[in-house]
């Protein structure tokens, strides 16, 4: 048998092997096995979003369930305040007085009590010592580091007395 002038003979198996490898192209396996990874690449990356997702949708759903908490809660403690300003008004402790016994004073029914030797005046720490002269105030400071270790110090002084000057 002749082969037509138009049809080439088939190379072998292996002469189609070495010639594809040659080329640079892809046997039918390889094309395969390239597609393969990508479907599996893709169905990993797939898993990933998916586990993502439902994370993000189970801590969205337990954040929402600690502000609906948190509004029953300042919901109950506003109640508590309007029913702690409803005890404190004036006119129910008036009334819860007048039950209990108590009645309004008048001037006629306070005594007052003298106790001898007591200061009518406010003291201060300089009326304390009985030689003292009045205080006068120390001078102003003269640079700007020592205003700062005047205020160092009546800080310190305060923190001492336990009082902080806070507004």
């Amino acid at each position: 048998m002749m082969a037509n002038p138009e049809q080439k003979p088939r190379p072998k198996p292996r002469q189609a092997r070495e010639l594809a490898r040659r080329l640079g192209v892809l046997t039918e396996a390889q094309a395969a096995a390239g597609w393969g990874v990508i479907v599996v690449l893709g169905a990993l990356l797939g898993a990933i979003y998916l586990n993502q997702a439902s994370k993000i949708a189970t801590i969205g759903r337990r954040v929402q369930i600690e502000q609906n908490e948190l509004d029953e809660v300042k919901r109950a403690n506003a109640e508590l305040e309007q029913q702690i300003a409803a005890a404190q008004s004036l006119e129910r402790l008036d009334t819860k007085a007048r039950q209990l016994g108590f009645v309004p004073s008048t001037p006629a029914d306070i005594d007052y009590i003298v106790v001898p030797e007591y200061p009518t005046e406010s003291v201060g720490p300089s009326a304390v010592a009985e030689d003292a002269t009045p205080a006068t105030p120390p001078a102003p400071p003269e640079t700007m580091w020592q205003a700062v270790a005047l205020a160092v110090r009546d800080l310190g002084i305060d923190l001492t007395r336990g009082e902080t000057r806070e507004q």
